[in-house]
C-alpha cells in the first residue's frame, strides 16, 4: 500500500517516535494535593523561584479530567461550551477570566499558551507542549485533585513521568473539609456562613469526593506503589504558618534548586477564605466523622497530627457552647490546651516521606 502524499512511511515513523518523544518537555514534579491545604501559597512561591517554571494556570487537571476529553477539537470545544457539570462550567469561567486578562494586559506568549491549553487536542504531546517555555528549568504543576486518582490513573502518570517528584500537603481534616465548604459557598456568592449552612456541610461531606480528598494515608499508599518515599515530599499547613521560610527551603532542596532564594511576601496568605471563624456545630460534626482517621494519622506522623487527634477528641467529647470557634484551630484555646499537655514543643515537621515518618 502506498503512503499518502506528505505522510512518512510507517517504518520511518516508528523509528522516529522515540526521538520525537525524547524532545517532549514533561514536568519534573507534581503537586498532588491536598485541596485547601496550602497548595496555592506553595505554588505562588515556587513560581517566584528563578530556577523553577510553572504554568500560570495552577491546576491543569490533565490526569484526572482532560485525559478523557474528546480528541476531536470541534467535539471538545462544543462539549465545553454547551455541556453541564462542574468541569465545563469551570472551563467557561476560566476562559472568560483569561479573555478579560488579555484585554487588560496582552502577552503573546501567554495568549498562545492559553489557546493551546483551552482549544488544543488533549494528549501526552499536548501536555508536554504546555511546559516548553520551562525548558532548562525545573518544571512542575500543582493539581490537588490528583490526590483522588486511582491506581490505574497513577500508573499512567508513572508511565509518562517515571522520575517525577511529588509534593503532598496535608491539613487538619476538620479544617480542610470546612475550608472546602467555604470555598463552594463563596463561589456561589454566600460568604456569610451560619447555622443554616450546617445541613449543607453534612450533605457535601457525605459525597465521596469530599472524603477522598482528606484520606491522606490512602493517597500516600496509592502513590507509594509507584514512587519511592524519597521522591514524595509531605508538607503540613501548620509549617506554612509557623515556619514558612524553612518549609520553602525544604521544598527547594527537595527539587534540587537554590535553597538560599527567598521570595518577597513569603508570610502573606494567598486566596485565604473563612473570615477567621468556624461554625462550632460543624466542627463537632467533622470531629466525630474524622476521629478514626486522625488517630491513624497520629500513629504515622505524630507532631501536628497529634494536635488533629486532640482537636477531634476534644470537640467530639465536649462540644463548645459558643456558636463559632476561632479558625484556623491553632488560633483557638484547643491549641493552647494541647501545648500544655505535651512534654515537647511543636517543631518543624515537613520533608520527604521517608524522613517525616515511614508508613507501616
Amino acid at each position: 500500500m502506498r503512503n499518502a502524499p506528505g505522510r512518512l512511511p510507517s517504518g520511518v515513523k516508528r523509528r522516529l517516535t522515540p526521538l520525537l518523544a525524547a524532545e517532549r518537555v514533561y514536568p519534573d514534579f507534581l503537586g498532588i494535593g491536598a485541596q485547601k491545604a496550602g497548595t496555592t501559597w506553595l505554588g505562588h512561591n515556587l513560581q517566584l523561584h528563578p530556577e523553577i517554571w510553572m504554568p500560570r494556570m495552577k491546576e491543569l487537571h490533565y490526569f484526572d479530567e482532560i485525559v478523557n476529553d474528546p480528541k476531536n477539537p470541534v467535539s471538545r470545544l462544543y462539549s465545553k461550551l454547551t455541556g453541564d457539570g462542574t468541569v465545563n462550567r469551570r472551563w467557561r469561567r476560566q476562559v472568560k477570566g483569561r479573555l478579560r486578562h488579555h484585554r487588560k494586559r496582552f502577552s503573546g506568549e501567554d495568549f498562545f499558551w492559553d489557546l493551546r491549553y483551552y482549544a488544543g487536542i488533549p494528549g501526552d504531546g499536548w501536555y508536554a507542549s504546555l511546559f516548553k517555555a520551562g525548558r532548562g528549568r525545573v518544571k512542575g504543576e500543582i493539581t490537588p485533585a490528583y490526590s483522588t486518582l486511582g491506581p490505574d490513573s497513577i500508573a499512567r502518570v508513572h508511565d509518562l513521568l517515571p522520575e517525577a517528584k511529588l509534593i503532598f500537603m496535608m491539613r487538619n481534616p476538620i479544617e480542610r473539609a470546612w475550608s472546602q465548604l467555604v470555598m463552594r459557598l463563596d463561589k456561589g456568592g454566600r460568604r456569610n456562613i451560619g447555622p443554616s449552612q450546617y445541613r449543607r456541610l453534612q450533605n457535601n461531606f457525605e459525597r465521596e469526593g469530599y472524603q477522598a480528598r482528606t484520606d491522606y494515608l490512602n493517597t500516600l499508599e496509592k502513590w507509594r506503589e509507584f514512587y519511592p518515599e524519597e521522591r514524595i515530599f509531605v508538607g503540613f499547613l501548620e509549617d506554612i504558618h509557623f515556619y514558612p521560610e524553612q518549609l520553602l527551603g525544604s521544598v527547594y532542596e527537595f527539587l534540587g534548586v537554590d535553597t538560599s532564594f527567598r521570595p518577597q511576601g513569603i508570610d502573606e496568605k494567598v486566596h485565604a477564605r473563612s473570615g477567621g471563624r468556624m461554625l462550632a456545630e460543624s466542627a463537632v460534626y467533622l470531629a466525630r466523622a474524622y476521629l478514626t482517621d486522625v488517630s491513624a494519622l497520629e500513629k504515622h506522623f505524630d507532631g501536628y497530627a497529634s494536635f488533629w487527634r486532640y482537636c477531634a477528641e476534644r470537640l467530639a467529647s465536649s462540644p463548645p457552647e459558643e456558636e463559632f470557634l476561632p479558625y484556623p484551630l491553632w488560633e483557638s484555646a484547643i491549641w493552647d490546651e494541647w501545648i500544655e499537655a505535651r512534654t515537647d514543643r511543636p517543631r518543624y515537621q515537613s520533608g520527604p516521606l521517608h524522613l517525616v515518618k515511614t508508613l507501616a
